[in-house]
């Protein structure tokens, strides 16, 4: 019965990451899925950049597994699942590399777990959205991995950042 339920949550979750990807990114984005399984605890960090490169490392060097292969795993682990989350972690013409990243029902706090340790995992598509894109614009759905794109929008807005904070300083000292 977990098979099933994990199967259908996935490939719903995949067409809703698809549909994101579609309506947030720029990329063409393949069909041809291959798996990688993080738990979340496994990245260190602390801050979101931090926790961001940690990620990068640590899932380069992982093993690309295939749907069925992910379904085992998944399984495995269905009674301490709490959330599944679903990222694109790295998309070309050829593949698209699926980061399912979960959270274990054990990780929670007491209190809480008491109120949850019956329910069923959560399931969610998401797309992270780089700091330096504006709301109604399209970016490159590979900026965490990098690349000329993500430094060239990276050194932009760090210049934007300090001629903004210049400005601002005298505009103070002019009040002054």
């Amino acid at each position: 019965m977990n098979k099933e339920n994990i199967k259908e949550n996935i490939e719903i979750c995949l067409v809703g990451l698809q549909q994101l990807a579609k309506a947030n990114c720029w990329n063409k984005i393949s069909p041809n899925f291959v798996f990688i399984i993080s738990d979340i605890n496994e990245f260190e960090g602390e801050n979101f950049f931090e926790l961001r490169r940690s990620r990068n490392k640590v899932n380069k060097s992982k093993t690309r597994l295939s749907l069925n292969s992910a379904i085992e795993i998944l399984d495995k682990e269905y009674q301490d699942l709490y959330d599944v989350n679903f990222y694109i972690f790295k998309a070309s013409k050829k593949e698209t590399i699926i980061e399912i990243q979960y959270y274990r029902k054990s990780n929670l706090a007491a209190d809480y777990l008491k109120m949850v340790k019956n329910n069923k995992p959560m399931y969610h598509s998401k797309i992270s959205r780089p700091y330096y894109a504006r709301n109604d614009s399209k970016f490159d759905i590979n900026w965490e991995s990098g690349g000329v794109t993500y430094f060239i929008n990276y050194f932009l807005i760090q210049i934007k950042y300090r001629v903004n904070s210049f400005y601002q300083m005298f505009k103070l000292l002019d009040k002054t």
